[in-house]
């Protein structure tokens, strides 16, 4: 009977740690991982996940200059919502989630005044995405919004999708604190 409890007790231990092993690849994977053979930048033939978010926060905030803004500031806190829906968006390309509820629900525990959020599909470069989204007179009034000073980066590459590459810029408004 000791021997079988002995058993039990390691197997059961092996099974949590190879859980665990499981989701730090996969953590170690999504983190670093190429986007694809084809995203590039107009720099590099191959970027990471990071650095496409870099240079999308980038260009965001050369277009904000040229009209006089102030710069976003990349909130890892919106880099969550923004995944979920760039994961969203290649089973319903819309605003409203698959659940049928409005995007920044995907907001939980984020306080803000005010959102917004640009989708995006097929464009393999992050200046095609930004280029496509400021011809875009709804996606532009997003990108130069006054009251906005977060923004969070979301992108996937699904090949199993006709698109492939899907992107997803969250806009917010920091609430206000009250000084005591």
């Amino acid at each position: 009977m000791t021997a079988m409890k002995n058993f039990f007790i390691s197997f059961k231990k092996l099974q949590i740690f190879s859980s665990a092993a499981i989701f730090a690849l996969i953590l170690i994977l999504n983190s670093s991982t190429v986007f694809s053979e084809t995203l590039t930048s107009s720099t590099k033939t191959e970027i990471t996940r990071e650095e496409a978010i870099e240079r999308i926060v980038e260009l965001v905030n050369i277009e904000r200059k040229k009209e006089g803004l102030k710069p976003l500031k990349l909130s890892r806190e919106l880099l969550r919502p923004a995944a979920i829906r760039a994961k969203e968006i290649t089973k319903l390309f819309s605003h409203t989630r698959p659940n049928g509820l409005p995007f920044n629900t995907a907001f939980y525990g984020i306080d803000y005044e005010m959102a917004g959020e640009n989708i995006a599909a097929g464009q393999t470069s992050c200046e095609m995405v930004m280029q496509q989204w400021m011809d875009s007179p709804g996606h532009r009034a997003n990108i130069l919004n006054k009251n906005y000073d977060r923004i969070g980066i979301g992108y996937l590459y699904d090949k199993k999708t006709a698109y492939k590459h899907f992107w997803v810029q969250h806009f917010t408004k920091s609430k206000k604190t009250s000084r005591r």
